[in-house]
């Protein structure tokens, strides 16, 4: 079965803030994340398009669905109209929302793969981080990894927002990470190391090409060129 999806379970208690249009949300305890955040920026697409799942063992069920930003993941909407999150994920091989494909991969959900370099595929989550609390001086850059650690710190396993101690502002911001899938369908954090392994038979070209051309695994161009220059190597 599935886990309900409940974006009208409060954020804490309190009234609406404002969002911002720099992709940052500060939201009171007690607000409705629906009436601070608008729809077309907490989902990636800007209404439920036609979607498919194909599972290991073949089977493949259809149903409206969209990319939320809030929960990482991707939801659909069943007969009786409800929106649902998946929780039979270990047996999906592949989520079609339109033309996007999404792999999931246990530590990080759903992932949408952008761009096929010859097998290998980029990928991109999007979802929104607690930043911390506005009664904190400064926020922290996060890494890819405390990110995604901050992300699970305020949605619980049923996908509801936990609550927060009393008079507290929140602050979210929309974050995105990258992601490498191989040709086996393995995902995994865009970082040196694991493009070097993938690429093992080209490693040293790789690496001369990441050197020279200062390459940020945090931006998408250069990972799009750095790929590109590898599914070039033979």
């Amino acid at each position: 079965m599935k886990r309900w999806f409940l974006l009208i379970v409060m954020l804490i208690s309190g009234n609406i803030v404002r969002a911002q249009t720099n992709d940052i949300y500060r939201v009171k305890n007690g607000s409705d994340v629906n009436k601070v955040i608008p729809f077309e920026q907490r989902y990636q697409f800007s209404k439920f398009q036609d979607g498919r799942v194909l599972f290991r063992n073949g089977k493949i069920s259809r149903a409206p669905m969209n990319y939320s930003l809030v929960h990482g993941e991707v939801l659909f909407v069943d007969a009786k109209k409800d929106t649902l999150m998946f929780i039979d994920n270990e047996y999906i091989n592949k989520i079609f929302v339109g033309d996007a494909i999404y792999y999931y991969t246990k530590d990080h959900g759903h992932v949408h793969a952008i761009n096929d370099f010859d097998g290998v595929k980029l990928g991109n989550k999007q979802f929104l981080v607690r930043m911390g609390n506005e009664k904190y001086a400064s926020y922290e850059r996060y890494s890819s990894t405390s990110a995604i650690s901050s992300y699970t710190s305020f949605i619980n396993s049923n996908g509801n927002f936990q609550d927060l101690e009393s008079n507290v502002k929140v602050v979210l911001k929309r974050r995105s990470i990258f992601f490498l899938i191989d040709q086996n369908d393995r995902v995994m954090f865009a970082t040196r190391p694991n493009l070097l392994k993938i690429y093992s038979k080209n490693k040293r070209k790789l690496s001369e090409y990441l050197k020279d051309n200062q390459t940020s695994f945090e931006k998408e161009e250069d990972l799009k060129n750095a790929l590109e220059f590898a599914s070039r190597l033979e």
